[in-house]
């Protein structure tokens, strides 16, 4: 009985293999066929990969590099040649997937036998997957469908995993998503590859549209330019990103309420980096969002020291002066300013901060009775309140001209206007104002 039931097995593996057989065989009839496939062809194609999926648990692996090569295959070619599937993002998006996984699938199986089908794989069909992928992304990103983008720039990371770019795109709209699990693992991952970003891009002006593209290679844009398709050829040099990675890490982990993680985090990448002040600012603003007022002074007044002529940096060091040492806060607004007359936010912190006693004096006045005395008083209050305004108007007015729609000057602006009697520019002031 046992001899027997054996070979009713291996009976049944034997008819098994032959079907797994047939259905490769139908599916690479219609892959290879001189035609295009029609519909009818691909709906044949649908069914054999439905017939021969379950199958392929006990094919060879040369049948399992077969059958899914054939069905990644299929289902590119038909993508291409249906703009209706192309039309639905997230399908589209979903079929890219599994069709990169498939095409990865054989080349690993392919790893340690005949490569059949990887050569072709990798010099064609991803490359080609990696174009579609950039085109359905942009469409998703167009749509702010962060979270629908990122995935596929991942799929097409896992196309061409030396195409570290992709990944960095991937992280990116994750965040814009909301998606800050996966934005961290990518940036995470960029950080452990040593990914930079930095490179030359070769771009030309396409003389039809008049919009400067890139190039794969200065080859390439050099061929273009001399067809002449394309004039001014530039090459563009691209900055490091690893400043951004790691900040973005941090950042996402403060978004997580992770803050020791994220000063490790900062504190690695500036141990690597110790003079890049866009580091130290950017572990400021991680103490900032933690609400650590000290250790944010701290490191801003280290990268203003480093960079002493960046404005924003003085402006940032007013900022925190200005809730406990007005003295302080006014002399580091002047030095921003000195350094830039026409940076607009000191310009507006120095008109908000000559009224810091304003209140003070108005509900002084407005406690007044109406005794000589207390006129006398009243008298003297309203001309330091006058003095007040007439010493913030200049900052003021020249924020307003730099940025005519800022709402909060313009507000400022009414109401001094209107407590000095300048009617004509309150209605100005006030007729800028939003609802």
């Amino acid at each position: 009985m046992k001899s027997k039931y054996a070979i009713a097995a291996a009976l049944l593996l034997s008819i098994s293999a032959f079907a797994q057989k047939d259905e490769i065989k139908g599916l690479k009839k219609i892959i290879e066929k001189d035609t295009p496939p029609t519909k009818e062809d691909f709906q044949k194609f649908r069914e054999l990969i439905a017939a021969g999926e379950p199958k392929m648990a006990t094919a060879t692996n040369e049948q399992k590099a077969d059958f899914y090569y054939y069905k990644a295959s299929g289902a590119t070619t038909e993508m291409m040649l249906n703009p209706m599937v192309l039309a639905n993002l997230q399908q589209a998006s979903k079929l890219i997937g599994t069709a990169v996984d498939d095409m990865n699938k054989v080349i690993e199986l392919e790893r340690t036998g005949k490569k059949e089908h990887t050569i072709t794989i990798k010099e064609e069909f991803l490359p080609r997957l990696k174009g579609l992928v950039g085109t359905i992304a942009a469409q998703l990103v167009d749509q702010k469908m962060y979270k629908e983008a990122a995935s596929l720039y991942q799929i097409a990371y896992k196309a061409d995993t030396n195409d570290k770019a992709q990944l960095y795109n991937a992280a990116a709209m994750a965040v814009n998503g909301q998606d800050y699990d996966n934005a961290l693992e990518y940036y995470l991952e960029l950080d452990k590859s040593g990914f930079t970003g930095e490179g030359t891009v070769f771009v030309a002006k396409n003389k039809k549209t008049g919009q400067v593209e890139g190039f794969p290679n200065k080859a390439s844009r050099d061929i273009a330019v001399q067809a002449g398709e394309y004039v001014e050829p530039k090459e563009e040099k691209l900055p490091s990103l690893k400043g951004e990675i790691t900040k973005n890490i941090a950042l996402i982990y403060v978004q997580k309420g992770e803050n020791d993680k994220a000063k490790q985090a900062m504190a690695a990448a500036r141990k690597n980096n110790p003079d890049d002040v866009s580091l130290i600012v950017s572990e400021a603003n991680i103490y900032y969002q933690a609400k650590d007022m000290e250790g944010y002074k701290r490191l801003i007044a280290e990268a203003a020291a480093k960079n002493p002529t960046n404005a924003e940096l003085f402006f940032n060091l007013g900022v925190v002066a200005s809730t406990s040492d007005i003295a302080e806060a006014e002399r580091q607004y002047k030095k921003a300013l000195e350094i830039d007359p026409n940076f607009e936010p000191a310009l507006v912190a120095m008109g908000s901060l000559v009224l810091t006693d304003e209140k003070k004096i108005v509900d002084e006045m407005n406690g007044l009775g109406n005794t000589a005395k207390d006129n006398q008083r009243y008298d003297v209050l309203k001309k330091q309140k006058d003095g007040l305004y007439l010493k913030s108007l200049p900052f003021l007015e020249k924020a307003h001209k730099l940025k005519p729609d800022n709402q909060y000057t313009i507000s400022l602006l009414a109401g001094i206007y209107q407590a000095l009697e300048r009617n004509d520019d309150y209605k100005a002031m006030k007729a800028k104002m939003k609802a």
